[in-house]
């Protein structure tokens, strides 16, 4: 029940008591003539009913500060008395990643990158250079780093250590950030191929792994000549090694997320991704743990293991590839050898002989032998005989070619290992 009361007197203010009694008090000091009033101050909560909105997609803004030790929470604190914003240059386009690193703040546009000193500022000396120094300053000078390399991809973005990487669609590149500046890593042998698949993806997806030290980076929907999802769409996965300066696998699985925690990979398919009609997210995948099965992505199982590789020693000249031998497991086996112009015979996997007809049944096989804990085959031609070829003796063997591309394989339940694998190759004068 409200009650409405009625002041007659003027210069005046009503006072609640704690025992919910009104007061009036007259406004002035002491209620001296001509005495000083009291002031009731600004209006705390003044309503804008004219207030706009404006997006300045180049800009940065910052609160007041959470401590957690003290409860004091000002994140909801924006004091414009201070100097709270900071700007980039608006013709490289927004702000796509902002990344914290030590006491550098790391501003990635869509077409520059750059650096902004947190909690410090530089200080320029009359010959050109530059000190820094700490002042109240939240966000100090932006720094650009050379080059108009920038990102609309801000998924792609990994960090480990002190690298960066993310990939630059507008250029078609992708790019590592250190200390030394900007370097596109896609010139490592992979110009063309970033150049023309980047800038025609619809997601690119990065991570790195740090159970392989690589840098993952997943281009999505929209490749020439890529991998083929459950979904019929398009896809590249593949991999930067810093220790070998290049790209050196593709991948077989598409992930929506990548992350490493703790030394191992993980990943991340959403279930709009997943050919199941289930509308809740796959569960996190754990590469390489000894808990998963054998050939399995995402719920997705795949019947064997297999690798495809290049090799390409003296590309220029026209050699035959003889043998093959490999370091690892004992269950691998070899389903292709190919070169352009020849096709070699498949290699079975290797198998102990432990008796006599064991012997017989193998003779006429073509399959790995092992010695010196390594494995070997013979590479036997298959290829028919093309008008003007004369084969004779022990040339008979081998395929020849400028490179030749080999498929291997293991169809075993459990994991095995593919450490190294060499041909036997001899120059054609």
């Amino acid at each position: 029940m409200s009650k409405t009361i009625y002041v007659n007197y003027f210069n005046t203010f009503t006072i609640k008591s704690k025992t919910k009694n009104w007061h009036i008090e007259e406004s002035r000091i002491k209620g001296g003539f001509n005495e000083k009033p009291i002031n009731l101050g600004v209006r705390a909560y003044l309503v804008d009913e004219e207030y706009g909105r404006q997006e300045r997609t180049n800009a940065l803004i910052y609160s007041g500060i959470y401590n957690s030790k003290t409860s004091v929470n000002d994140t909801n604190v924006f004091n414009i008395a201070e100097e709270i914003t900071k700007a980039v240059d608006s013709s490289y386009g927004s702000i796509q990643k902002l990344y914290a690193d030590e006491t550098n703040l790391f501003i990635i546009q869509e077409d520059k990158t750059q650096y902004a000193l947190i909690d410090k500022d530089a200080i320029f000396t009359a010959e050109g250079g530059g000190l820094t120094a700490s002042g109240a300053v939240v966000i100090g000078q932006i720094v650009p780093y050379q080059g108009e390399y920038g990102t609309v991809d801000p998924e792609s973005f990994a960090v480990y250590g002190g690298r960066k990487y993310f990939a630059d669609r507008n250029r078609g590149a992708v790019v590592r950030l250190t200390r030394d500046g900007v370097t596109e890593i896609s010139n490592y042998g992979m110009r063309d191929f970033f150049r023309d698949n980047l800038d025609i993806a619809n997601r690119i997806v990065g991570g790195y792994d740090q159970h392989d030290n690589q840098y993952i980076i997943s281009i999505q929907d929209g490749g020439v000549n890529s991998s083929i999802d459950e979904n019929n769409n398009t896809y590249f996965t593949l991999g930067f090694d810093e220790t070998n300066r290049g790209w050196t696998s593709f991948y077989t699985f598409k992930p929506s997320f990548i992350n490493s925690l703790n030394g191992n990979l993980y990943s991340l398919k959403r279930y709009s991704d997943l050919a199941s009609d289930d509308n809740e997210d796959a569960s996190i995948y754990k590469h390489n743990a000894d808990s998963n099965s054998v050939n399995s992505f995402y719920g997705a199982s795949y019947d064997k293991s297999k690798i495809k590789f290049i090799v390409n020693t003296e590309p220029s000249r026209l050699k035959t590839f003889d043998g093959i031998g490999y370091e690892g497991d004992e269950d691998w086996e070899v389903d292709t050898i190919t070169t352009s112009t020849d096709t070699a015979a498949s290699i079975s996997k290797y198998e102990q002989i432990e008796l006599a007809s064991d012997f017989n049944d193998l003779f006429f096989k073509n399959a790995f032998t092992k010695q010196d804990n390594k494995y070997y085959a013979w590479i036997k031609n298959i290829s028919p005989q093309q008008k003007g070829e004369v084969i004779f003796g022990e040339e008979i063997s081998g395929v020849k070619g400028y490179f030749s591309t080999i498929t291997m394989s293991n169809n075993s339940s459990t994991k095995k290992e593919l450490f190294s694998v060499d041909t036997n190759v001899k120059l054609i004068n």
